[in-house]
């Protein structure tokens, strides 16, 4: 990958179509095999799947008379009509079609035995070549469904097993659906057999008319309402019996008449008998006022006076006295004491007393005889007392009459509560008995339409014959296999992805170490530098490594001796390291000199074919700079110093001040020094040397080296206080090819 190539990768947002298909094309052999793998298991279930034939049948559901059931039970007390809503009673007929108790009745007329075995014969005119070929297949499919559903009831071989595992089979297999704004029901029935599903979906058809009757029918609801009728019809004789006797023995043949006769006898007694009573207070009065006078009034009187002139003004005005009194007590007797009449008359009365005072009377012959007013006044005293008593008698006689009419409408009353009361029984009964003769009619109606079993299910398609198997199972088991193929493997690539924590690109290791990246180099199957040379944008890499070291913000600080080390083995570090010399050396600026520090793992001697002994470990060893262990490589301006023999503990001459001293003395003859050092977790003294280097390059192995393990190092080399420079992403493996990376 070249420097433009790996800035723009670096620019590239994270969660774009360029990360999708890097995790397709790296993990492109895990979604190869699952692939495969799903694609055979689904061929195989394909193959050895046995041809499905689907009966089907489709039935109405009319307005009729399960509409509106009669219940007995909703017969007593306030009627109020709810009729259902179509949709729920279509969902009521599928809840019915769904029941167990029609799989039951299904198997008890087909046959346990005939369910489970498949029994019934299949006969093909023609078979075809796929159907010969898997004639076999299917032989042994059905063999080995055989064993399984024996094998299942070994352990208990009772016929009600067998009965049960066919009564799951059949409402497993029936499939009841209907279309919204439709009246129709839908059946259809599953099985390996075309005449099996044809006599099960017909069995299906016939159970279900005969349980939807039996259903929408009120057990005993005709026995109940002519139980019910009879009784009411008995009832309403024996009230109908009651009333006529009652009228028969108190002699009424209309109530309203004869209280209307009663009422206006009463009424006219009442008048009578008040017109009496005032008659006979007044004649009351009267005789009272009468016997008042004639008490007052002498029997005899002086009838002449011979001395003077008769003064006959004062005669009259006594005598017009006297008529005025009678008057005032007859008013009296009629009127109360301060009404009109009667104070007029006495304001008479005054009167005429007032001039009668001032008349004078001078007789001289005074002749007396009877009073005729006397005998007048006791006349009309006996003839009003005469007419007193006959008032009495009349009024006693009325009082009597209304009393007995007033006691005859009271009897008239009692008789009238008691007819109303056997009326309104009467009528209610009536009430009753007819809607229960109207519900007895209906039910009638009822119980002959179930003898007869007439319903508002009508056939619309009978239960078909299928003779061609379902097509769309088999295509439709390819399809689901292909997309679990397809969706599963990606699925498992970014799984993988997922829970893969190396560190994959540079944006990944600046995330999550916070270092930055100062090359990625590309990865090369077989370590040599001439195949090294053969891969695209290797050396465009190392000079990448060159500039960021030289040229960088880290070439400020005269970097000139520098350490390569990783995390772990087998990172690609000698190989980097040697890269990093040899294109030091090419620059010109000097000579170079890579020094093998893996002295448990040396490899830098195999690479440039120079010898592993004298080398590192003897320079030390001796103390002294021992020239004769570095050695000229084919680069020109490179020397190499080896890592020399294996020593059993490196600790001992791996001593910082001889290392100081050597490395001076280095630098004086060489303008570079590359220093390989073994991993940090394999060897702790590498962080020894490394604090002693101008800079230190930590490697890090593409989509291997786990940022956690990486991270920990990272933290060790900075608490030594080592000049961490950056990290090196070695072996990047381009994963999208180039055509496809370059359009994305």
């Amino acid at each position: 990958m070249s420097d433009k190539e790996t800035k723009l990768e670096e620019t590239t947002p994270q969660g774009s179509l360029r990360d999708f298909y890097y995790v397709l094309f790296r993990y492109k052999w895990r979604i190869i095999i699952f692939f495969l793998v799903v694609m055979v298991m689904t061929a195989v279930a394909v193959v050895l799947a046995t041809d499905i034939y689907n009966s089907k049948a489709k039935l109405l559901v009319r307005l009729g008379r399960e509409s509106v059931t009669l219940d007995p039970t909703a017969t007593t007390g306030t009627i109020i009509p709810v009729r259902p809503s179509r949709e729920s009673e279509m969902n009521t007929e599928l809840e019915i079609l769904r029941s167990q108790q029609i799989a039951e009745m299904v198997v008890d007329s087909i046959g346990a035995e005939a369910l489970i075995y498949k029994e019934h014969p299949v006969a093909h005119s023609s078979a075809s070549t796929m159907a010969k070929i898997r004639k076999p297949l299917d032989v042994l499919a059905k063999r080995i469904r055989q064993l399984k559903a024996r094998s299942g009831n070994m352990g208990s071989t009772d016929s009600s097993d067998k009965r049960d595992n066919a009564i799951r089979m059949v409402m497993n297999n029936l499939q009841v659906e209907t279309q919204q704004m439709a009246n129709t029901i839908n059946l259809a029935y599953k099985s390996q057999n075309p005449q099996l599903a044809q006599d099960v979906l017909t069995s299906v058809i016939e159970s279900y008319l005969e349980k939807h009757i039996a259903v929408h029918q009120t057990p005993g609801s005709h026995q109940f309402f002519k139980q019910q009728s009879s009784q009411l019809q008995e009832k309403v004789t024996q009230l109908e019996t009651e009333l006529r006797n009652l009228r028969n023995e108190t002699g009424i043949t209309s109530l309203d008449e004869q209280q209307r006769v009663i009422l206006d006898r009463i009424s006219l007694l009442e008048s009578n008998r008040n017109t009496a009573e005032i008659a006979l207070a007044a004649s009351t009065a009267t005789v009272d006022a009468l016997k008042k006078t004639l008490a007052e009034m002498p029997d005899t009187v002086v009838t002449a006076v011979t001395e003077g002139f008769p003064n006959v003004a004062a005669d009259g005005m006594r005598q017009r006295l006297y008529e005025l009194q009678l008057m005032e007590q007859d008013l009296a007797s009629k009127y109360e004491p301060q009404s009109r009449q009667v104070r007029d008359i006495r304001k008479r009365i005054a009167a005429a007393e007032a001039l009668l005072n001032e008349e004078k009377t001078e007789r001289t012959q005074i002749s007396k005889g009877l009073n005729t007013t006397y005998v007048s006044l006791q006349s009309a005293l006996l003839s009003e007392q005469a007419s007193m008593s006959s008032l009495q008698a009349q009024v006693e006689m009325l009082q009597t009459k209304l009393a007995s009419a007033q006691e005859e409408l009271s009897t008239l009353h009692d008789i009238e509560v008691q007819v109303k009361a056997l009326t309104r029984e009467i009528e209610i009964q009536e009430a009753n008995y007819r809607k229960y003769a109207e519900n007895l009619e209906q039910a009638r109606i009822d119980d002959a339409l179930e003898t007869g079993k007439i319903s508002n299910i009508s056939i619309l398609q009978a239960a078909t014959l299928p003779v061609i198997p379902e097509s769309s199972r088999r295509m439709l088991t390819l399809l689901l296999g292909l997309a679990v193929a397809i969706l599963g493997g990606i699925g498992i690539a970014f799984v993988s992805d997922y829970a893969d924590h190396s560190i994959k690109t540079p944006k990944q290791a600046e995330d999550k170490l916070g270092l930055s990246t100062l090359t990625c180099i590309p990865y090369v199957p077989t370590f040599s530098i001439k195949r090294q040379s053969r891969v695209k944008g290797y050396h465009e890499a190392l000079d990448v490594l060159e500039e960021q070291l030289l040229l960088g913000p880290q070439g400020t600080r005269k970097l000139r001796v520098l350490a390569i080390t990783g995390s772990h083995r087998n990172e690609g570090v000698s190989a980097v390291a040697a890269n990093l010399a040899t294109t030091l050396a090419r620059l010109g600026q000097g000579d170079v000199l890579l020094v093998d520090a893996n002295l448990s793992h040396p490899s830098v001697h195999e690479t440039f074919k120079t010898r592993l002994s004298p080398g590192l470990a003897e320079t030390l060893t001796n103390g002294s700079n021992n020239g004769g262990a570095v050695t000229p490589s084919q680069v020109h301006n490179l020397h190499i110093l080896s890592a020399g023999a294996a020593r059993s503990n490196y600790s001992e001459i791996l001593n910082t001040g001889q290392l100081r001293k050597l490395l001076n003395s280095w630098k004086k003859n060489y303008r570079f020094i590359v220093i390989d050092l073994p991993a940090v977790n394999e060897a702790s003294w590498a962080i020894r040397i490394a604090r002693l280097c101008d800079g230190v390059c930590l490697v890090v192995e593409a989509e291997r080296s786990r940022w956690e393990v990486v991270d920990r190092v990272r933290e060790q080399l900075v608490k030594s206080e080592t000049n961490l420079l950056g990290i090196v992403l070695n072996k990047r493996k381009l994963r999208i090819p180039e055509w496809l990376y370059r359009t994305l």
